[in-house]
């Protein structure tokens, strides 16, 4: 990942990887028949490791104890604070994914979900639970928001705040922490609306 994200995944090669490494361009082989291999064992880490962060936010007590749309707003957040701090392991993990889009074409089905299906599963949990506890309205889901409108616009914005804090244009033109407040904050002022 550090030389991914350091000099893009297609511009690394298989050699870069195993001197890094301290091993042979053979031995790196022997556990990865292709790049392909390779940067799906880097993908697959790297979901594991923000699984593991997003589980202990979902099983925090801070967050349990939460109405619906309190916790919709701290998914939101965590996401795109991760945006902010691991924008390049976000950029990083979008050119792996569109590698392994187009090589899934050609070989058999990659699966690339990453771990959109456990952050739609929560945010529909909150959806739910804010439904019971009158966070949410009816109405509001039905003419608004709903679980997966906030997931599919979590998971691009996500990325085009990773990519704009990795482009220093970008960046100086869309300042995405401050779009990143200011997103967060419609979000509440939209799921508070009664």
């Amino acid at each position: 990942m550090k030389l991914f994200t350091a000099n893009g995944v297609e511009n690394t090669s298989v050699e870069m990887i195993a001197r890094e490494s301290g091993l042979t361009l053979r031995s790196v082989q022997n556990y990865f028949r292709t790049k392909k291999d390779l940067i799906a064992a880097v993908l697959a880490n790297s979901y594991a490791a923000e699984l593991k962060d997003m589980k202990s936010m979902a099983l925090a007590e801070s967050y349990q104890n939460k109405n619906g749309a309190e916790q919709i707003i701290e998914i939101i957040t965590f996401a795109y604070q991760k945006a902010i701090g691991k924008a390049d392991v976000i950029f990083c993990t979008s050119q792996m994914e569109h590698i392994l889009s187009r090589a899934s074409k050609d070989n058999e089905e990659v699966r690339l979900e990453g771990n959109w299906n456990f952050i739609m599963d929560h945010i529909q949990r909150a959806f739910t639970k804010g439904l019971k506890d009158g966070s949410i309205t009816v109405k509001m889901k039905d003419n608004l928001v709903d679980a997966n409108s906030i997931t599919l616009a979590l998971y691009g914005i996500q990325q085009q705040v990773a990519f704009a804090m990795c482009d220093q244009r970008l960046h100086e033109v869309f300042q995405p922490e401050i779009a990143i407040k200011k997103y967060i904050r419609q979000m509440e002022l939209m799921l508070s609306e009664k």
